[in-house]
């Protein structure tokens, strides 16, 4: 069977236009006062951004013309790209340590964070395992064992950065993928009960322990470094009210919800926009991960439609875990909220994973691909 190509999704392509335009917008604003703080000009984060967008959009349009079967062919090299540069990271002159954490490398003109671009191969890499293996999904040494292997790897390399909350993101979407490629449920039940018996005693450690005290009452006591973020954020949030302070007026971004523009700037764009505009970012949110699932759906090839699982469970997670931690349904989570926060890698990495949905959008069909004999293996033709 012939995959005949036609236009990529066009409503997703505008979304995420339309984030990363509107992070851009969040940025300047969010970014000001911290950037006078540091002696630099107020636009001095817009303007980086700004060219990481720009690199961005030029990145998934490339992406996006190219045929998602050379992903599948190269999933074996980006899966050890990203496992060595996640062991760069400790080496010393490579790796750079910013406050306690081994998280990026310096490429001399910017740093890269490699765990982005792990969580970017491992989605690839075992889209491309599964769909190998559909005839083997009922034997564990096919299905379950050699994902789980390479998850452990990396999991536990972003563990020792310390970034667990990467980790945790790290290990979800693939096992959503192994879950939705038909990996027996068994074993995937025992592993998160494995899993949360190891992480259970890691999150009460140090300062995730702090965490987890500051989210059963964040008011509890004097504020201080453990409960300063959520609090600030929650007054930033219950201040904008319905319709917002207005653009550029957030009062929180001044020196006292610390790095507005980063982990925390859902809290002022509430603050400025108010429930309205956060109800528009989630509402795109919801567009982007709708038109997400239609392609897994439609897409007649197992490798596209497991790939298309994985970056839209990628970013549903990085947005529940983000919201859910400044408005305080969750613990904090050191989590950048897609296309919105501040910085370079993890925009790049977004806009790339977009690009390669957009291309497998190009390959859907009307009705949805039934289980079984319509799906296609993974080498199906493609007709460009």
């Amino acid at each position: 069977m012939k995959l005949e190509r036609h236009r990529p999704d066009f409503v997703l392509f505008v979304v995420v236009i339309l984030l990363a335009l509107f992070g851009l917008v969040c940025i300047y604003s969010a970014s000001q006062s911290v950037s006078l703080k540091e002696g630099n000009s107020t636009d001095f984060y817009f303007l980086k951004q700004l060219r990481w967008v720009v690199l961005g959009l030029l990145v998934m349009l490339f992406t996006m013309n190219v045929s998602f079967m050379r992903w599948f062919k190269l999933s074996r090299l980006m899966m050890l790209a990203s496992y060595i540069g996640l062991l760069m990271c400790f080496i010393p002159g490579i790796g750079v340590e910013i406050e306690g954490g081994k998280r990026w490398i310096d490429l001399w003109v910017a740093t890269f964070q490699p765990s982005d671009l792990a969580m970017c191969a491992i989605i690839i890499h075992i889209s491309y395992l599964l769909s190998r293996k559909q005839d083997r999904l009922d034997n564990p040494k096919a299905s379950f064992w050699p994902p789980m292997i390479l998850i452990g790897i990396g999991f536990g390399l972003i563990i020792l950065e310390p970034d667990m909350d990467t980790a945790v993101t790290f290990a979800l979407c693939p096992f959503v993928i192994m879950f939705a490629a038909g990996v027996p449920w068994k074993y995937l039940r025992n592993t998160m009960i494995a899993g949360i018996v190891v992480l259970v005693p890691l999150a009460l450690l140090g300062y995730r322990g702090a965490r987890i005290s500051t989210y059963l009452d964040p008011f509890a006591g004097e504020i201080n470094d453990d409960n300063l973020q959520i609090v600030q954020s929650m007054f930033a949030i219950a201040t904008g009210g319905f319709s917002g302070r207005g653009l550029g007026h957030s009062i929180e971004k001044f020196s006292y919800l610390p790095q507005p523009h980063t982990d925390f700037i859902f809290s002022i764009l509430s603050e400025e926009w108010g429930l309205i505009g956060g109800l528009v970012l989630i509402a795109l949110y919801g567009v982007l991960i709708w038109r997400g699932i239609h392609i897994a759906l439609h897409v007649p090839n197992r490798f596209a439609s497991l790939v298309a699982i994985g970056f839209t469970t990628l970013i549903s997670i990085a947005v529940f875990l983000n919201i859910g931690s400044v408005t305080g349904l969750l613990p904090v989570i050191g989590v950048p909220l897609p296309f919105i926060s501040y910085g370079g890698t993890s925009l790049l990495v977004k806009m790339f994973s977009m690009g390669i949905l957009l291309n497998i959008s190009r390959y859907t069909v009307q009705t949805p691909v039934k289980e079984g004999a319509s799906r296609q293996r993974a080498g199906a033709n493609i007709t460009q």
